[in-house]
């Protein structure tokens, strides 16, 4: 009897452990350079450097990093509903915030910080920025699409 309920239990944490191993396999990370011409004087203009364009539906964590010496940055995440371009409020100088449908935010981001954010992102497309007055049309954006 003493046999049966060892056996059991070591069979329940094994399968707990695979559950868990492929729960972390499925999970997926977006890392994110936030970059501007302080950081390297040959950059012409702000960017944003993806390391996948590319995802599979599901949990993605997206891990930012501002290499900027001198420059706060952000990055906001909103789905792509096929404009052109997103509302922009000229006088302000940034997008109009309340007209897009953000899923999340990774906000100021001091000079050599980094910050996480994890969504739960459906098939499609996104369109990734930085907020701060000047970077959305100083070239910080880029899109992401998300497909089985």
């Amino acid at each position: 009897m003493a046999a049966n309920l060892i056996a059991s239990t070591l069979c329940s944490m094994l399968l707990a452990s695979v559950g868990a191993a492929n729960a972390a396999a499925s999970a997926q990370s977006l890392g994110i350079k936030l970059q501007d011409s302080s950081m390297d004087p040959s950059i012409a203009h702000m960017r944003i450097i993806l390391e996948h364009t590319a995802l599979k539906p599901g949990r993605v964590t997206v891990q930012a990093e501002n290499q900027s010496k001198t420059l706060v940055h952000e990055v906001l995440i909103v789905r792509d509903d096929g404009a052109r371009e997103l509302p922009f409020d000229a006088t302000h100088n940034r997008v109009i915030e309340n007209r897009v449908r953000r899923l999340g935010e990774i906000a100021d981001l001091a000079p050599g910080k980094t910050g996480k954010l994890t969504l739960n992102l459906r098939p499609g497309t996104y369109v990734l920025f930085c907020n701060q007055p000047g970077h959305y049309k100083g070239g910080m954006v880029a899109k992401v699409t998300v497909a089985p």
